[in-house]
């Protein structure tokens, strides 16, 4: 009920400052128009919680859990989609720029809700026109260029 409570005061107020800023003339009162509405769907945004409990239905509203945190299984299935969308990028840019086909594994996690990444794999697959006298120096290569796209994280590159 708190809650409620100040979100419905602060709706009022961020409105009531934003009247008082906004000129008079047509654009100003659609604004004011717009408004009301918002302030109105702050006040009505929890009847529909009401009446489901009043029906004896369980209609839940879709919101931050009681602690305020995000659902964790949502974030790790959207940084890790992240994660792997990078290394294609990376892939193909690695690819274009060395002449090589590569594998690349990228290890993430994320620390209040940020994403970071910890650690990159590149398993080169196919060294392509270089030869057995070159593999070191393009091993040294990829692995200069991937550590300069991802400061701060471990980098490992393999044959």
């Amino acid at each position: 009920m708190e809650a409620y409570i100040l979100s419905v005061s602060g709706a009022v107020l961020v409105s009531a400052v934003a009247v008082m800023l906004l000129p008079e003339g047509k654009i100003g009162k659609f604004i004011v128009g717009i408004l009301k509405l918002f302030c109105l769907l702050v006040i009505l945004l929890p009847i529909p919680k009401m009446l489901g409990k009043y029906l004896g239905q369980d209609m839940e509203i879709p919101s931050f859990s009681e602690e305020g945190e995000l659902d964790d299984g949502f974030i790790d299935y959207m940084f890790d989609k992240r994660a792997k969308e990078e290394a294609e990028l990376l892939k193909k840019q690695i690819e274009e720029k060395f002449e090589i086909v590569v594998n690349i594994q990228i290890k993430w996690e994320y620390a209040e809700y940020a994403y970071n990444v910890t650690k990159i794999t590149v398993k080169i697959e196919n060294f392509g026109i270089y030869g057995d006298d070159e593999h070191i120096n393009v091993i040294e290569q990829v692995k200069e260029y991937v550590a300069g796209i991802y400061q701060g994280s471990e980098v490992e590159v393999n044959e």
